[in-house]
C-alpha cells in the first residue's frame, strides 16, 4: 500500500500539466454554460446582463483583462459588458455556432482560454462568451490549487494507509485464527496419531484446498504406515513357525550329534522376530489401555520375571521409592503412575535387561520411583558421551555389548515411552548409565483406601 501510495503521488505529479490543460478547456466551458443560464432580458428580448442574486457582479469585473466576459448577437457584435464602454470583440463572427464550444486564442500577447455558450431563448440568437488568461490561471494552480492538492494527497493517502493497517490487520487476525489453530493441531499428529485430520470448516476457502491436500497427504502416509507396521508384524508371526519347527527338527538329533551353535543362532533369531514383533505392537498407539497403576506392585512383578535373569548375571536389583511430603493438607497420596501396565512391563524389562547385561558380576542395578518418573542405573562401564544419543538406535550395537541382543530393546522402550507422552534419556551417572524415564506434567492419581504412602526408606531387592 506504501507503494501504491507514491505510485498514485508520482502519477499526479506527471499528468498535472496535461491535466490541468484539459479541465482548463472543460472548466470555461462549463462557466460559459453557467452564464447563459443567468442571462437577464429587457421587455424586447434583449439580454441586460446577468442575475446579481446569482453571480455576484464583482466575480464580473474584478479580474479585469485577465478574465473577460460579453454576451454577443449572431452577427458578433457585443450587446453587454460588465465594463461600461467596453465593447471589445475577442473572438470572430465566423466561430459561432450552436451549443457549446471552447477555443484558445491570444490577446494582446497573452494566452487566452475561451468558450462561446449559447443562450437557449426562443427568438434571436444570443452567446456568452467567456475567457480567462492563461497566466491567471497557473497563478492560481500554483497558489491555491497545487499546494492544496498535494497536501490533500497526502492527508488523504496517510490517511487511507493508516486505515488500511489497522483494518487489514484486524481482519486477516481473525480470519487466519482458524489458521493458526490447524496448525496447532498439525504439530500434534506423530506417527502414532496419523488418523488425526485438521478440520476446515472455519477457514477462509482461499485456504481449504491447502488443508484438503494435507489432509491427503496424511491418508497415504497412514496407510503406508499401515502396511510397514502390518509387514513388520505379519513377518514376525510368519518367521516364528520356521525357526519352531527347525528347533524341534535339532533336538530330535541325540545330544552328541547336535550342533550347539545351531540352537544358539535359532534362539537369537526367535529373540529379534519377537522384538520385532514388540516394535510394531509398541508403535501402534490403539494397543495401549491407561490405567492407574501402583508402582511397587508393577517393579515387583518384573523383577520377580528377571528374578532367573539376575541370577545368572550375578547382580541383585534393589528399588527405592520417594514419598512427597510437602506438608500439604490433606496429606500427600501414595505414589500411582498413570500407564498401560503391560507395556511399562516391557519398558522396565527391557531396561533392567540392558542394565543387568552390563553390570559386573556382584554389582547392584537400582530402580528408583517417583512421582515425576522412575531411574533404572548400573554399575557397568558406562558409554561414551558420543554413543549416548544413539542408544536408542535401532539395530545399533554398542563396541563393547556382550549380550546376543538385537539392538531393538531401546527402540522399544523409546516407542511404549512416546505414546504414554513420557520422555526416556540416557546419562552417565558416578558409575555406570543412567537411564531416565519422565513423566513430565503426567497427573498422578489420588491416593486409594487402605493405600499406605511410600518412603524414601522403602525398598525391597529382586527376590531370590
Amino acid at each position: 500500500m506504501s507503494l501504491s501510495v507514491v505510485l498514485v503521488g508520482a502519477t499526479t505529479m506527471v499528468l498535472a500539466e496535461p491535466f490541468h490543460r484539459f479541465m482548463l478547456r472543460h472548466a470555461t466551458g462549463d462557466a460559459a454554460e453557467a452564464l447563459a443560464r443567468r442571462v437577464l432580458f429587457d421587455p424586447q428580448g434583449r439580454p441586460t446582463g446577468f442575475d446579481e442574486t446569482k453571480i455576484e457582479r464583482w466575480l464580473l469585473t474584478t479580474f479585469g483583462d485577465e478574465a473577460q466576459i460579453r454576451i454577443i448577437d449572431a452577427q458578433g457584435r457585443v450587446v453587454f459588458s460588465p465594463v461600461p464602454g467596453d465593447a471589445t470583440v475577442f473572438h470572430g463572427e465566423g466561430d459561432l455556432g450552436r451549443g457549446t464550444r471552447s477555443f484558445a486564442f491570444e490577446r494582446n500577447g497573452v494566452a487566452m482560454h475561451g468558450a462561446a455558450s449559447e443562450i437557449l431563448r426562443g427568438g434571436p440568437r444570443w452567446y456568452v462568451y467567456f475567457a480567462a488568461s492563461d497566466r491567471l490561471m497557473v497563478q492560481m494552480r500554483e497558489t491555491f490549487s497545487q499546494p492544496a492538492l498535494f497536501q490533500g494527497m497526502l492527508a488523504v493517502g496517510l490517511t487511507f494507509l493508516a486505515v488500511f493497517l489497522v483494518a487489514t490487520h484486524l481482519t486477516l487476525q481473525r480470519m487466519l485464527r482458524p489458521l493458526s489453530v490447524a496448525a496447532r493441531h498439525a504439530r500434534r499428529i506423530t506417527p502414532q496419531s496419523l488418523d488425526a485430520r485438521l478440520a476446515g470448516d472455519d477457514l477462509p476457502v482461499e485456504i481449504k484446498p491447502l488443508i484438503d491436500a494435507f489432509n491427503d497427504a496424511l491418508n497415504r502416509l497412514q496407510t503406508g504406515y499401515q502396511a510397514q507396521q502390518e509387514f513388520l508384524a505379519n513377518a514376525a508371526h510368519e518367521l516364528k513357525t520356521p525357526l519352531a519347527l527347525m528347533r524341534a527338527e535339532i533336538e530330535q538329533d541325540p545330544p552328541e550329534a547336535r550342533n550347539p551353535n545351531l540352537l544358539e543362532d535359532i534362539d537369537r533369531m526367535g529373540r529379534q522376530v519377537q522384538q520385532l514383533l514388540h516394535l510394531a505392537e509398541a508403535s501402534e498407539a490403539r494397543n495401549y489401555a491407561m490405567e492407574a497403576v501402583e508402582p511397587l506392585t508393577a517393579v515387583a512383578e518384573v523383577c520377580s520375571y528377571m528374578e532367573r535373569a539376575a541370577q545368572l548375571h550375578g547382580v541383585q536389583i534393589v528399588a527405592t521409592a520417594e514419598h512427597r511430603e510437602d506438608g500439604a493438607l490433606p496429606p500427600a497420596g501414595p505414589l500411582r503412575w498413570r500407564a498401560d501396565r503391560g507395556a511399562l512391563f516391557t519398558l522396565m524389562k527391557n531396561l533392567l535387561e540392558n542394565a543387568m547385561q552390563h553390570s559386573p558380576p556382584g554389582g547392584t542395578v537400582a530402580v528408583h520411583m517417583g512421582h515425576d518418573g522412575f531411574t533404572v542405573t548400573d554399575e557397568g562401564p558406562g558409554v561414551a558421551s558420543s554413543e549416548l544419543d544413539r542408544l536408542f538406535e535401532r539395530f545399533w550395537r554398542g563396541e563393547a555389548r556382550r549380550d546376543i541382543g538385537a539392538g531393538l530393546g531401546l527402540s522399544i522402550c523409546t516407542e511404549i515411552a512416546r505414546n504414554h507422552g513420557w520422555t526416556i534419556e540416557a546419562r552417565r551417572g558416578d558409575v555406570g548409565l543412567r537411564m531416565e524415564v519422565g513423566f513430565g506434567l503426567q497427573p498422578t492419581d489420588a491416593a486409594g483406601p487402605g493405600q499406605r504412602n511410600v518412603r524414601a526408606a522403602d525398598t525391597f531387592p529382586a527376590p531370590r
